[in-house]
């Protein structure tokens, strides 16, 4: 996926697989979508935030359009509250888009001390990266937008942010990233631990890695200890 059109919050994704059956037609639910966007203005951009969504959670972990099937996330949030999936939301959205993946390698190299970082800064390197292309600026503009909406980053001044304490996980939801970071991410069931991009850290702590390793390994996967790595083969 290269543009990351609309900024998303973490409750329109939740309430939308809320509402979700399997079996049904993504067209099933455009109505419905508009009642929990209600803030947002215009049938086109609520489309096209309803498309966000339902490529990331839906059409990605699925081989057609046609009808819903069973993923993850449609389990997930009829077993757990918003606060506890919803880092998992924003690790899915990182893992689908790699111009935001690039967005916050750049904000972990240029924030200061303070946690502050300039959306200026971001723009120049950006540019420099992909071109001045529209595509490239809305992605910006989209992406700072969505990190504010889930609290990892607050506003400062209209260009620039702070970062706030990183989101501790737990060892369920670091077993949940991992299990979409093998099989919708690099579509692998061999995951080097050590080989996980960094930039899926810099918002989220992963200090419990160790222990939810140990804690599913043999039910959801073989934890292997080699050479100095550390490998999980999902089951």
């Amino acid at each position: 996926m290269i543009g990351f059109d609309r900024p998303v919050k973490p409750e329109w994704i939740y309430e939308t697989l809320k509402m979700i059956k399997m079996g049904e037609k993504p067209s099933v639910y455009n109505e419905p979508f508009e009642d929990i966007t209600k803030e947002l203005i215009g049938k086109e951009g609520k489309r096209k935030v309803r498309t966000v969504i339902f490529r990331s959670f839906i059409y990605s972990m699925q081989n057609s359009k046609r009808t819903i099937k069973d993923n993850y996330f449609i389990r997930w949030v009829k077993e757990s509250p918003l606060d506890e999936i919803k880092p998992l939301l924003l690790l899915k959205l990182l893992m689908d888009y790699e111009i935001c993946r690039f967005i916050i390698r750049k904000i972990s190299l240029s924030v200061q001390p303070d946690g502050i970082f300039s959306t200026e800064i971001l723009k120049h390197e950006m540019v420099r990266e992909y071109g001045d292309r529209d595509v490239v600026k809305r992605s910006l503009r989209s992406l700072i937008a969505t990190l504010h909406n889930f609290k990892v980053i607050t506003k400062v001044d209209t260009k620039t942010y702070r970062m706030t304490e990183k989101y501790s996980l737990g060892g369920k939801q670091i077993m949940q990233f991992l299990l979409l970071y093998g099989k919708n991410h690099i579509g692998s069931q061999m995951i080097d631990i050590d080989g996980i991009e960094p930039e899926f850290s810099v918002f989220f702590d992963f200090d419990l890695m160790k222990d939810s390793l140990n804690e599913y390994s043999s039910e959801l996967w073989n934890y292997v200890r080699e050479a100095g790595r550390e490998i999980i083969y999902l089951k």
